[in-house]
């Protein structure tokens, strides 16, 4: 009978709980509560003569990030729009993108009517080098959006040098706190953008921000987020309004609600004793991967001062498993864990979310000629990554040391098993 768990065998985790995410206590609710009886649940409402939440916390942000602007924004979705609008990307502009993340990237592309173009990656980190993304620049390439992704950082020294005067957006929903020689990432580009959607590693449920050291780019932002207001440059008296009608550009209502920013203001004082956590239980088990032998992690640059871990990720060789499929490999770690362990997502050159066609407002932008420039290329990078990393939630290192153990013996068991998959 087989030894799997995928097969019925015993589990290498049978009873013990992993470490739970989100985390909360008396003090999240307590803020939340303050927030509900304030009567004041977003910034559209008349001040109670304190500064809004919504604000406090973006001015915490922009502090915990050392740059001196941050706008908020309902979603990191919106961050990414809010930003190419602030630059004035439109159409005829082409904006690259990596084709390994999320689909929030090209959708905002497509909304604001340019088209992306999707560069290939790394093929053992997952993110965009300078070369990849030289091969896919032209006369119409306007902007550069950059994802640090999983646990690692793109090589930000490398993509500026070559990005010269086109724009970079930072897009660090998977990097929050993570440093680059010294300096949080999304402080290198024109602007950085944030989500704090449930499962990141500063979550409200929802929500996103936009950071800069640009003070045009950062007034543009705050209109564009909030129908074309802004903060006013003065004191707020209690029964009036906080944002201002300016109109000097278009915008919508991309505004973070009052109960969101009372739950970041509660959890990013925790966030660097989070980092600090997860870094040493990584550790213990990236000591023992490494005893395994062909296992380690995700290769993070020499230039990276600190990490931060959304999703951990396991690099092996191709074969160590037999050559079984990673998506087979996954299911059997994870039957013998009890948590979601998983490849890669499919790159968004072969992924079902990227739809224009479904729109008609794309049917321009996604013309034959557009979809060669956006998709009309090999993607070899993203194809290798796919095969040979394994990715798992950064909640599961709040644990303790016995927590990696358990996953560096459930690799070797599945590994050693492989003939089963």
């Amino acid at each position: 009978m087989s030894r799997l768990a995928l097969h019925g065998g015993p589990r290498v985790r049978a009873d013990k709980r992993w470490a739970r995410w989100p985390q909360y206590d008396t003090a999240t609710e307590q803020e939340v509560v303050a927030a509900l009886r304030s009567g004041r649940w977003a910034i559209s409402w008349p001040s109670d003569g304190t500064t809004a939440r919504e604000r406090r916390f973006a001015e915490d942000w922009a502090r915990y990030n050392d740059v001196p602007h941050c706008v908020s924004v309902d979603h990191g979705s919106s961050a990414l729009l809010v930003a190419l609008e602030a630059l004035d990307i439109g159409p005829g502009d082409e904006v690259i993108v990596p084709t390994m993340t999320w689909v929030a990237p090209v959708t905002a592309v497509l909304r604001v009517g340019a088209l992306p173009v999707l560069a290939d990656v790394d093929p053992v980190t997952g993110c965009v080098t300078p070369e990849t993304i030289a091969a896919c620049r032209s006369g119409r390439t306007k902007a550069i959006i950059v994802v640090h992704l999983g646990a690692t950082v793109a090589d930000l020294d490398g993509i500026l040098a070559v990005a010269g005067d086109v724009p970079v957006v930072e897009d660090c929903a998977q990097a929050h706190g993570a440093r680059w020689r010294g300096r949080n990432v999304g402080t290198y580009g024109a602007l950085g953008v944030f989500s704090f959607q449930n499962g990141k590693v500063l979550a409200a449920g929802e929500g996103g921000a936009v950071i800069t050291s640009d003070p045009v780019l950062y007034r543009r932002a705050q209109q564009l987020r909030a129908d074309s207001r802004r903060y006013p440059d003065h004191p707020v008296p209690e029964g009036t309004m906080e944002l201002v009608e300016d109109g000097e550009v278009m915008g919508a209502n991309y505004c973070m609600s009052e109960l969101s920013a009372a739950v970041l203001l509660d959890q990013l004082p925790r966030l660097d004793t989070q980092h600090l956590h997860r870094e040493k239980i990584a550790g213990e088990l990236e000591r023992g991967l490494a005893e395994l032998g062909g296992f380690g992690p995700i290769p993070v640059p020499e230039e990276v001062d600190r990490r931060s871990i959304y999703e951990y990720g396991i690099s092996y060789a191709e074969d160590a498993f037999g050559g079984a499929p990673a998506e087979k490999v996954a299911e059997a770690i994870t039957a013998e864990l009890g948590f979601a362990v998983y490849p890669p997502d499919p790159p968004l050159n072969d992924s079902v979310m990227l739809r224009p066609f479904t729109k008609r407002r794309f049917a321009q932008i996604w013309s034959e000629e557009g979809q060669r420039r956006a998709i009309g290329r090999e993607f070899p990078g993203a194809e290798r990554f796919r095969r040979s990393a394994l990715l798992f939630h950064h909640g599961v290192l709040l644990g303790d040391s016995a927590d990696a153990a358990d996953i560096v013996a459930a690799v070797a068991k599945v590994r050693d098993h492989a003939h089963e998959l």
